[in-house]
């Protein structure tokens, strides 16, 4: 089960490896702290929003690294959470993106439901060739809910060896701010993400930007 959860998680990295970001350290003059990658202890820091099943894991030694997922500099490190029953992982990093030109081409990609299942789609693929299994079916839905200034949600099922897995993924921007939230999951109760995401849009607003 472990490297089909894996499979699926891959997805998550392959969906952000075009952004190209560059992070943003220091203050304001007015004293506000300006927000960094650095943050990311406070603004990821989810044990509020989630239930109490959910335990706070060390990201490195589950094998969930900026490394393991492919992930650059550009990016914080994951913070993963684990809920053994009933069985949901969540994880969450983010980045900072300073180019008007780039946040345009992010913000149009996510705004465009085609290329967004399409995405899905090709990540879990090589996903799967990178774990050396396959998928039988994947399924995928994308809404658009209200988190931040933009936002997409992408939800659906992936079935393989029999076994169907669980799965959404959201992004969202708080001005320069591009956040992602993964979970993975067995079909049945589960933590939605939106609420999540909601904490860390005000996490994210007691900073400058």
């Amino acid at each position: 089960m472990k490297t089909t959860f894996r499979i699926g998680i891959f997805i998550l990295a392959l969906f952000v490896t075009a952004l190209s970001t560059i992070a943003c350290e220091g203050t304001t003059s007015s004293g506000v702290k300006k927000i960094t990658l650095a943050d990311d202890s406070t603004v990821l820091n989810m044990s509020t929003e989630l239930p109490a099943s959910f335990e706070r894991l060390d990201a490195d030694s589950e094998g969930m690294s900026n490394n393991d997922l492919g992930l650059g500099s550009d990016f914080t490190e994951v913070t993963l959470f684990l809920s053994e029953d009933p069985y949901q992982m969540v994880f969450a990093y983010y980045c900072i993106i300073e180019s008007r030109t780039e946040q345009a081409g992010s913000d149009a990609v996510m705004q465009d439901e085609e290329q967004i299942k399409s995405i899905v789609i090709s990540g879990l693929q090589a996903g799967a060739a990178e774990g050396g299994g396959e998928f039988d079916e994947v399924t995928v839905d994308v809404i658009y809910p209200s988190v931040g200034e933009l936002a997409v949600l992408g939800s659906g099922t992936m079935s393989t060896y029999g076994m169907n897995i669980g799965y959404d993924i959201l992004m969202f921007k708080v001005n320069k701010v591009y956040v992602f939230i993964c979970s993975v999951y067995l079909p049945g109760e589960k933590t939605s993400l939106v609420p999540l995401g909601t904490g860390i849009e005000q996490r994210i607003g007691t900073f400058s930007q």
